[in-house]
């Protein structure tokens, strides 16, 4: 029984030491008017993802041909957009295509995330959606969390812990996410 720690500890450490030595690159794509609301969001983004050792880094231009060479893997594109294009659940903030192998693949319903009366808890909501998001892509499987920030729709205790501090990932989301890492930054097997 203790091999099998064992081999899971090193498999782990070996996970966490390869993805801490490249970054994920987020391109996000808006036409809306909230740069501040963004900019915010992606600090808060980032700093959740370096609670578990995944650097992550957004960008906001156009995505460029050579962008994979530093990151892990390709880019992640992500659109924040004023409302849903296709159909999707009335409660969805958002929705990410985790298999896509390229474009865009997180769309943001901007409509759905920001627009009440506290734009400070929408910049923390939009923050957990974009995470969130990022999560499923990374780690190229459409599942969900009982808890935390993998949690399939935060209720109202979520919601209040969001305003003191970020939702945790569950520790199977972080196994996942640095699973998923390792395999983007492999070179492609040809046959």
């Amino acid at each position: 029984m203790k091999t099998f720690w064992v081999i899971g500890i090193a498999i782990t450490v070996g996970l966490s030491a390869h993805a801490e030595e490249c970054y994920v690159t987020v391109y996000v794509h808006t036409s809306l008017s909230a740069n501040a609301m963004l900019l915010r969001a992606e600090i808060q983004a980032v700093a959740m993802f370096r609670e578990i050792d995944v650097e992550v880094r957004f960008r906001n231009d156009a995505v460029r041909a050579n962008s994979a060479s530093n990151g892990c893997g390709a880019p992640i594109v992500m659109e924040l957009d004023a409302t849903a294009r296709l159909r999707v659940s009335p409660a969805a903030l958002a929705y990410a295509t985790p298999y896509a192998k390229s474009g865009t693949c997180i769309y943001v319903l901007m409509d759905r995330v920001a627009g009440g009366p506290n734009p400070s808890f929408e910049t923390v909501l939009l923050a957990h959606v974009m995470a969130h998001e990022i999560t499923h892509v990374l780690e190229r499987i459409d599942r969900h969390s009982p808890d935390g920030v993998m949690k399939a729709h935060w209720d109202s205790r979520d919601k209040e812990i969001m305003k003191s501090h970020y939702l945790p990932f569950a520790a199977i989301d972080v196994e996942l996410i640095h699973a998923g890492i390792a395999q983007r930054i492999q070179p492609a097997v040809t046959e």
